[in-house]
């Protein structure tokens, strides 16, 4: 279920805070591409909220050579 969505046109991004039965998990997508799902089930609604924020307004970029 989505909990709640960020959007940056200027940039290309979006992120969606996932509940999940074991917490929450951040969808960062750029364009329609989804980069990373990340794990944040350790931490509360207010850290997956900022996590998703960050990534849409370009605070950090999703490290591509980890996925490889």
């Amino acid at each position: 279920m989505i909990f709640s969505s960020f959007y940056n046109k200027q940039l290309n991004r979006r992120a969606e805070v996932i509940k999940c039965d074991n917490g929450y998990h951040v969808r960062m997508y750029t364009g329609d591409v989804l980069e990373e799902v990340r794990d944040v089930s350790d931490h509360s609604i207010f850290y997956a909220e900022d996590c998703a924020e960050n990534f849409v307004e370009g605070i950090f970029d999703i490290d591509t050579k980890k996925y490889m």
